[in-house]
């Protein structure tokens, strides 16, 4: 795809960052809804209403910090984090990283975490499953559990053909059970003392029993009142610690559940992993928008992060239809939440075998240049996970060490390096905050 073309789609689909694209009746939803909700649009608004690109003045912003590019498409992120650690805000600031299984394994993005959540407060532990939705959901801070009586919902492919509602959630996959009796757990390790169950609400939906540390604390119906399935969220306060939290079904009809948002009274800041394994950016355009529009808005994001790559580089999609893909859950992510900033985190180093030995995949490099268009098309920014490992041949190299930051596959990291690659991650975004707030400074008569 022709530069050109690339920013006239962008300029009509979506925008994320400093020029926002959105449905009008959205701008206006945004301007009076509260904070925590905000009613997505509807399936005629999302398929006919015309996208209104306004751009938002920023602050000086250094270009560069590290591996990010960019940095100034951040500003709103910036803005919020300022008015936290001032104490001036009193709600969180909530991040959710998209991505595969780098993003699954919780390893990189619980490093982030806790380097921000060091500086700025920790919120609670974030979105996460309730049960286990595959078979090796592992994340930290949480230990899962269920009953055999659940499966996982995500959808689906038929000779080639995707099959499925699109109705899996904020992390796009949900157990589901109509048998009495399913229990399925979260055992936190760090404290709480907020719990969000998210859930659908469908016609004929059965109840739910809820526990927390054994005790019943609430019955809840998963019927819809209207015809429609729908998303739905029930929220408990109760005493700040590690707690137990439980869903039990009554069998009086299907269950469908999407996880658990786990908080604190204290603002802070909160950082959802979304992953899952073998998946790619355009797995979002497999749910249904209006579904997903829900959920964000539930979650109110300030900054988005989409994790992707190292599948793609697998494949031999075109770089004209990549591109589109990106473009297309951009626009879906802008719409949903036109305040967020956006921020593109490239996958880290692949190695292939040749005849030379390991060596870089030439198909990531690729990958990576049609993300970085498309990001800085998109007003996002972008860090480059490829570059911060020390970029060509890094993950052989990674692999040979002793002790070693890659796996075997040269494919994934230890736990060593996913680590180093989040702390780095987090260390290059509060550089680019510090330049933020010099600048912010600055201005200042």
């Amino acid at each position: 795809m022709a530069r050109a073309a690339l920013l006239l789609a962008l300029a009509t689909v979506s925008a994320c960052g400093d020029a926002v694209a959105q449905p009008k009746p959205v701008q206006k939803d945004v301007a009076s809804a509260p904070a925590i909700w905000r009613a997505p649009p509807s399936a005629e608004e999302l398929a006919t209403e015309p996208v209104k690109v306004v751009p938002v003045a920023a602050p000086a912003v250094p270009e560069t910090a590290g591996a990010l590019d960019n940095a100034k498409a951040l500003h709103r992120f910036f803005e919020k984090l300022a008015r936290l650690e001032s104490g001036e805000e009193k709600d969180d600031v909530r991040i959710i990283q998209y991505g595969d299984s780098h993003t699954l394994a919780d390893l990189g993005t619980s490093a982030a975490r806790k380097t921000l959540q060091s500086r700025f407060g920790d919120g609670g532990r974030g979105f996460v499953a309730i049960g286990k939705p595959f078979k090796y959901w592992v994340q930290d801070g949480v230990r899962n559990g269920m009953s055999n009586d659940w499966s996982t919902e995500r959808g689906r492919y038929d000779k080639g053909h995707f099959v499925g509602d699109g109705l899996y959630g904020l992390g796009g996959a949900a157990l589901i059970t109509d048998r009495r009796g399913a229990r399925a757990w979260v055992e936190t390790r760090g404290p709480v003392s907020q719990i969000d169950l998210a859930y659908l609400a469908q016609p004929r939906g059965g109840s739910i029993d809820v526990l927390v540390d054994g005790a019943k604390v609430a019955h809840v119906s998963t019927s819809s009142k209207t015809a429609k399935p729908e998303s739905a969220f029930h929220t408990l306060d109760v005493p700040e610690g590690t707690h137990n939290v439980e869903v039990r079904t009554s069998g009086d009809g299907g269950v469908r559940l999407f996880g658990v948002g786990l908080g604190r009274q204290q603002a802070g800041v909160v950082y959802d992993a979304i992953g899952i394994n073998g998946v790619r950016a355009s797995v979002a355009l497999q749910w249904s928008e209006a579904h997903m529009s829900e959920q964000l808005r539930h979650r109110a994001p300030d900054l988005v992060i989409l994790a992707y790559g190292t599948n793609e580089s697998t494949d031999d999609t075109s770089n004209e239809t990549y591109e589109r893909q990106l473009v297309d859950v951009l626009g879906r992510i802008a719409r949903a939440v036109p305040t967020a900033s956006c921020l593109m985190l490239g996958p880290p180093d692949r190695a292939i075998d040749s005849t030379v030995g390991y060596i870089t995949a030439p198909r990531i490099l690729e990958v990576i240049a049609v993300q970085r268009r498309v990001a800085e098309a998109a007003g996002c920014a972008y860090y480059s996970q490829f570059d911060a490992m020390g970029g060509d041949g890094s993950m052989a190299t990674w692999a040979l060490e002793d002790p070693p930051r890659a796996q075997r596959d040269r494919v994934h990291l230890t736990r060593e390096g996913y680590t180093q690659l989040g702390t780095s991650f987090a260390s290059d975004v509060l550089r680019a905050y510090g330049g933020f707030r010099a600048a912010k400074t600055a201005a200042v008569p």
